[in-house]
C-alpha cells in the first residue's frame, strides 16, 4: 500500500519561522541526502539543534531529507525517499514512492515492491524465482549450464563458450576491497570508482551516504540498517545472520542468541571541565563561586537555596514534584503525570509511544500492532524482539517486553521506598528460554530498614526474549521483588556518579 505523505514544507516554514530566524546565520543551505536521512550540521551553542537547509530542527524529533523536514520521525531511525523521510523498518521507497512493507524480505524493482523470496528484479521486471537462476539483463539463465556474458551487450552463453577475462581487486559485494577476489559465478562484472570523498575509511576517501565503513573497509550501504559487525557488515533483514561479539555468523538457526559472547543455538543451549581563582577559591565557569552556599552546574552557579541538584546548567529541588530532569532538560509540569523519554518529556494519554536502549530514546507515534525493539518501533507483523535485538521473523506468539529500561535518574525518587541494589554482571548462560545470570551485588540497602543482603552473590533467571538486554561486566539497578524474584530496572550505570546520586536522594528523603 502507498503511503501518501504531503511534504509539510508550508506547516514546517510556519512553524518556524519564529525559532529559524537567529538560525538562518547558522544554517547553511543542506547539500541533501542520497538515500539516507541527512542534514549540514550542529547549530553552536544551540542545545542539539541541528540545520536543514536555513531551517533548525532536532534530530531526535525530525528528518532532513534534500532540504526538508519531516516531522514525528527521528533522523536517528529514519531514510529518505526524495524529500520524505520514512522508517525503513515497517516501509520501503521504490522509485520516489513511500509504501507499507509486506515483508521484511520485500525489495524495490523500479516503483513497484517484490517479495525476493519468490522472484527476482532484472532490469525492472520481475520475474519467477528458479533455483539456480539469476538476472542476465531482462532475462534469467541458469547458472550451472550458462553464464552471463558482459560486454558491450549481455549475452547468455554456455559454459563451453569463453567468458570475459579474470578481473582481481573487485567483488559486487565490495565497493573497495584489500584482496583480489574473482567475480561471482555465472557473471562478469564492471568496475565502478567510487565517488571523491571527505569522508576516509583508513586511507580511502567514501560517501557515508552510499557506503558503511567497518574497522577500515568500505561495503555498499542498501539503508540504515546496515550495521558493522566487526570488519563485515550485515542488515537487519538478513535471515540467519548473528552478529555476536565483533564476529559476523552466517547460517546460524533462526533461534541462534548471542549471550556473554556465546552463540546459543537449539536445541544445545546449556553454556557461556574567564576568571583567574585566588588561593582557596573555586571556579565555576568563567566566574568562582562558594561551594558551601553555591551548587555549580555545568559552569553556571546556582545558590543551594533553590536546590540542591543539577539539571544540564539548571538547579532544581528534586522533592518538587512538578519539576522533572529528562538527561539534562528541566521541565515543569503543568500536571502530575508525564515521564522522560531521552531528554524529552512524554505527556501521559498523548497517543506517542516512547522506545528506549541504552544509546538512543525516542518517541513515536503509537500505532496499532507496532512495539518497542529497544529504541525502534516496529510492525510485529514483519519483525520479531527478543532481547532488544530486532529478527526478520515475526512470531504472533512470542512474548513482548512489558516494560522498558531507563536511565537511573528517571528512576529517582520512585525507587526510595523499594529494595533496590546495584548488580554486576558477572556470567550469563542461556537454557532453552531462560536467560541466567549471576550477579555481584555492588550495593544493596532498603532505605526503610537498612537490611544488607548477607550472600553478593545472586543467581537470577529471567525470560530471555521479553527481558531487556544485559551485557557482561556492566553494572544496572535491580529490584529485589517477593519470593527472591528480582526484576532489572536501569541501563548500565556509572557507580561513583549514580551510586551517589541514589543515596543522596533517599536519604536525603528518608532523613
Amino acid at each position: 500500500m502507498e503511503i501518501n505523505r504531503p511534504a509539510a514544507k508550508g506547516v514546517v516554514t510556519l512553524l518556524c519561522m519564529f525559532a529559524t530566524y537567529s538560525a538562518q546565520d547558522f544554517c547553511h543551505h543542506d547539500k541533501g541526502s542520497h538515500s539516507n536521512a541527512g542534514f549540514s550540521g550542529e547549530m553552536e551553542g544551540s542545545q542539539h539543534l541541528h540545520c536543514c537547509g536555513n531551517v533548525s530542527y532536532k534530530i531526535s524529533e525530525s528528518s532532513c531529507c534534500n532540504g526538508n523536514v519531516t516531522l514525528g520521525l527521528s533522523q536517528l531511525v529514519a531514510d529518505c525517499c526524495d524529500s520524505v523521510a520514512y522508517n525503513p523498518l515497517n516501509e520501503i521507497c521504490c522509485g520516489g514512492r513511500i509504501l507499507t512493507r509486506n515483508s521484511t524480505h520485500a525489495k524495490c524493482c523500479g516503483k513497484v515492491m517484490y517479495l525476493t523470496t519468490t522472484h527476482l528484479c532484472c532490469d525492472d521486471i520481475i520475474l519467477e524465482l528458479k533455483e539456480n537462476h539469476s538476472c542476465c539483463g531482462n532475462k534469467t539463465f541458469d547458472m550451472t549450464t550458462h553464464y552471463c556474458y558482459t560486454d558491450l551487450t549481455l549475452e547468455i552463453k554456455p559454459y563451453n563458450e569463453t567468458c570475459c577475462p579474470k578481473v582481481t581487486g573487485y567483488n559486487v559485494d565490495l565497493i573497495l576491497t584489500d584482496s583480489d577476489s574473482e567475480y561471482p559465478q555465472g557473471s562478469c562484472p564492471t568496475c565502478t570508482l567510487p565517488k571523491v570523498s571527505e569522508f576516509m575509511c583508513g586511507s580511502e576517501p567514501y560517501n557515508p551516504q552510499e557506503t558503511i565503513c567497518c574497522s577500515g573497509k568500505l561495503y555498499k550501504k542498501a539503508s540504515t540498517l546496515t550495521k558493522c559487525c566487526g570488519k563485515n557488515f550485515y542488515t537487519l533483514l538478513d535471515d540467519n545472520v548473528l552478529c555476536c561479539n565483533g564476529i559476523l555468523h552466517l547460517n546460524v538457526p533462526e533461534q541462534s542468541e548471542c549471550v556473554g559472547g556465546v552463540i546459543y543455538a537449539p536445541p544445545n543451549t546449556i553454556c557461556q571541565m574567564f576568571a583567574r581563582p585566588r588561593l582557596g577559591e573555586h571556579c565555576c565557569g568563567g566566574k568562582t563561586f562558594d561551594p558551601h552556599t553555591h551548587i555549580c552546574c555545568n559552569g553556571h552557579s546556582h545558590n543551594k537555596m533553590k536546590g540542591n541538584f543539577c539539571c544540564g546548567s539548571e538547579v532544581y529541588d528534586h522533592h518538587n514534584q512538578l519539576l522533572r530532569c529528562c538527561s539534562g532538560h528541566l521541565y515543569k509540569l503543568t500536571r502530575l503525570s508525564g515521564e522522560c523519554c531521552g531528554s524529552h518529556l512524554l505527556e501521559y494519554n498523548n497517543n506517542q509511544t516512547c522506545c528506549s536502549s541504552s544509546t538512543n530514546s525516542i518517541i513515536y507515534d503509537t500505532k496499532p500492532n507496532h512495539h518497542c525493539c529497544g529504541h525502534y518501533y516496529f510492525n510485529t507483523s514483519l519483525w520479531s524482539c527478543c532481547a532488544e535485538h530486532l529478527k526478520p521473523t515475526p512470531k504472533p506468539n512470542s512474548s513482548l517486553a512489558e516494560y522498558r529500561l531507563k536511565p537511573l535518574a528517571d528512576l529517582i525518587p520512585d525507587m526510595c521506598n523499594k529494595t533496590v541494589f546495584f548488580g554486576k554482571v558477572e556470567s550469563l548462560a542461556l537454557e532453552n528460554d531462560q536467560r541466567h545470570v549471576v550477579l555481584k551485588v555492588v550495593w544493596q540497602v532498603n532505605v526503610k530498614s537498612e537490611r544488607f543482603i548477607k550472600d553478593p552473590w545472586l543467581h537470577v533467571s529471567m525470560d530471555h526474549c521479553s527481558s531487556p538486554d544485559t551485557e557482561n561486566g556492566m553494572t544496572y539497578l535491580w529490584e529485589e521483588k517477593h519470593d527472591r524474584k528480582y526484576k532489572l530496572l536501569s541501563h548500565p550505570v556509572d557507580l561513583t556518579s549514580d551510586m551517589h546520586l541514589l543515596y543522596a536522594v533517599c536519604y536525603q528523603k528518608k532523613g
